[in-house]
């Protein structure tokens, strides 16, 4: 299952939004912090159950996955060393009820998320399994990162709630990154890309010690004088295991598989594929899973270039294998005859004039 920011969103556009007015008295706060959301603010997996268990007062029913157990703390206790290095990147302090209530609820999501994304790396069997894990979490970051940017308001509450989201934000996006380097490419923002996105006045405002752009700098200083340590964590999988790239991975294959029978549809009736290929024949290229029965491309060999390159390099609908989408796609189709395709004349194709409009159209099916 793929990690989500659940309490983030919330709070940007659900029940928690700090700008909804039910939540601009402090007494609703006062409630929701009873006695076992205080004393179990520093253990995620405690703070949440109690944290749910007093939002149900309220009507708001949050389910959240991926709760922070034992088992998944000790995954993420492998990190210990790397997170110390961004201790500097927290929410600044709290200064009443609803402050404090948001305060803990980012800190604990927080842990949560990075608690299960260990554990999802950890139990990923092949590379890309992995890389599919990071990537998409990446992404979901991406969109809240996306969105907080666009907010603002005028009370102190809310800019504190913002400010508090987007330090945690840059902090666990580009902790992500570090923890998982072998996984996250050159494909997500950079360190400059994020601190435009959530601090546009970081250059005016990171010399006032009051403000969050002050923080970054502080981070960005030591970070250059004490490099980050990195700690490498690969799933336990056996070194054949490791780099063989087997299949395509579709992003989208969890929530949206119907979008792979659309590109079936349509890759057999422009006869680019024969109309008796079987559906869970064309289905497993899309899986990552090993291919024991090719699918024949009825195509011409610049056409199965164009539509690789428009899958993988341009719509990046499928996950990111590395250079390595030529010898996937040799392993994934084959000639009218039962021949393979060769890699390198595969890769050097250009492309196809009169059926490049007709291959995008086809491709994007994924999107």
């Amino acid at each position: 299952m793929i990690v989500k920011p659940i309490f983030y969103d919330n709070i940007l556009f659900g029940e928690l939004a700090p700008w909804q007015k039910d939540n601009f008295s402090e007494t609703r706060f006062r409630d929701i912090l009873n006695n076992q959301v205080r004393v179990n603010k520093d253990n995620p997996q405690k703070f949440f159950i109690a944290l749910l268990n007093s939002l149900k007062d309220y009507s708001i029913r949050i389910k959240v996955i991926h709760l922070p157990n034992a088992e998944r703390i000790a995954d993420l206790a492998k990190f210990a060393e790397l997170q110390s290095g961004f201790d500097s990147l927290c929410p600044p302090p709290y200064f009443n009820k609803a402050s404090e209530f948001y305060r803990y609820l980012i800190t604990n999501e927080t842990n949560r998320i990075l608690c299960a994304i260990a554990n999802n790396v950890r139990k990923s069997k092949t590379t890309i399994d992995s890389t599919y894990q990071v990537s998409s979490l990446l992404n979901n970051l991406e969109y809240t990162i996306e969105q907080v940017s666009q907010k603002s308001c005028t009370t102190k509450v809310c800019t504190y709630i913002l400010d508090s989201l987007k330090i945690t934000l840059f902090r666990l996006y580009e902790q992500i990154k570090v923890m998982f380097p072998e996984y996250t490419g050159t494909d997500f923002l950079s360190e400059g890309e994020l601190i435009h996105q959530l601090f546009p006045d970081f250059e005016k405002e990171k010399s006032t010690q009051s403000t969050i752009s002050f923080k970054i700098q502080a981070f960005l200083n030591t970070k250059k004088s004490q490099k980050i340590a990195v700690v490498i964590s690969k799933p336990e999988i056996s070194a054949s295991q490791e780099m063989v790239y087997n299949s395509f991975t579709y992003i989208y294959l969890a929530t949206r598989p119907d979008y792979l029978n659309n590109l079936y549809d349509s890759l057999k009736s422009h006869n680019f594929i024969p109309r008796n290929t079987s559906l869970p024949d064309f289905k497993k290229i899309f899986t990552g899973d090993r291919i024991m029965k090719p699918v024949i491309w009825a195509g011409n060999i610049s056409e199965l270039h164009y539509f690789i390159k428009l899958i993988h390099n341009i719509n990046k609908s499928v996950s990111n294998l590395k250079q390595h989408q030529w010898e996937v796609a040799c392993k994934c189709f084959v000639k009218p005859d039962g021949t393979n395709f060769d890699r390198t004349r595969l890769k050097d194709q250009k492309k196809p004039k009169l059926t490049a409009v007709l291959l995008e159209k086809v491709a994007g099916q994924l999107k």
